[in-house]
């Protein structure tokens, strides 16, 4: 007589359904969902904290200024300080570094103002060419002329306003001069004079390119 064998008869399994699939992974999604929580908690926190220091950094800002317009560089430079130490992220701290690299360069100290300059960084293209402009002028104190052109250089091809532009190029050739390239300099010269024609800066160029040539150094015909 056959016998018929069912205990070891494989079962289908049921298929799992999306509940199934939902607890399953209950553990992950918590923790995604505790992990989101605490990032956006953090991240509101973060831009009131922000906020709040800019708040700060400027009305501490606002208190220093009339010490720079006066030129009391000894309250300005312990006023500007304390702003970078305590808000250096905010815009009014950022600011203040622009501030007190000026005021150091003013006192001609460019050791301590470059760092300043350097670390400054706007959205707004003129004033960070004012940046590089304060830079090349430090490299200048310090009779790096070679550094005072590139840095001027860049802080014409930064700018955005045509007179800011024509000006830092003027100041890099007058730089290429001091570091004993007149040739690179007649370049930048000519340069000024066919992009800004009429200009202040074109006429301060062309004289610029006449005592070059008068002292043998060869310059476009005009």
């Amino acid at each position: 007589m056959n016998e018929i064998h069912t205990a070891h008869t494989p079962q289908a399994l049921p298929k799992p359904t999306i509940i199934d699939l939902v607890l399953e992974k209950k553990k992950i999604i918590i923790s995604v969902i505790v992990l989101l929580a605490v990032v956006a908690g953090g991240a509101f926190f973060w831009m009131q904290k922000t906020k709040a220091d800019e708040e700060q950094a400027s009305l501490a800002l606002s208190k220093v200024v009339p010490w720079i317009q006066t030129g009391d560089a000894d309250h300005a430079t312990k006023g500007l300080r304390e702003i970078i130490a305590g808000y250096g992220g905010t815009p009014s701290g950022n600011m203040a570094r622009l501030y007190l690299a000026t005021i150091y360069y003013t006192m001609n100290k460019p050791d301590e103002a470059l760092p300043l300059y350097k670390e400054f960084s706007s959205p707004n293209k003129d004033l960070q060419a004012s940046a590089l402009a304060g830079t090349a002028a430090c490299h200048v104190q310090k009779k790096t002329f070679s550094a005072a052109a590139d840095s001027y250089q860049k802080a014409s091809d930064t700018a955005e306003n045509e007179a800011l532009k024509s000006m830092y190029l003027n100041r890099a050739a007058e730089s290429l001069i001091a570091a004993g390239k007149p040739d690179e300099a007649v370049k930048l010269f000519d340069k000024i004079i066919k992009s800004w024609p009429g200009t202040s800066s074109a006429a301060v160029a062309q004289r610029s390119l006449w005592k070059l040539s008068g002292q043998g150094v060869q310059v476009p015909a005009p």
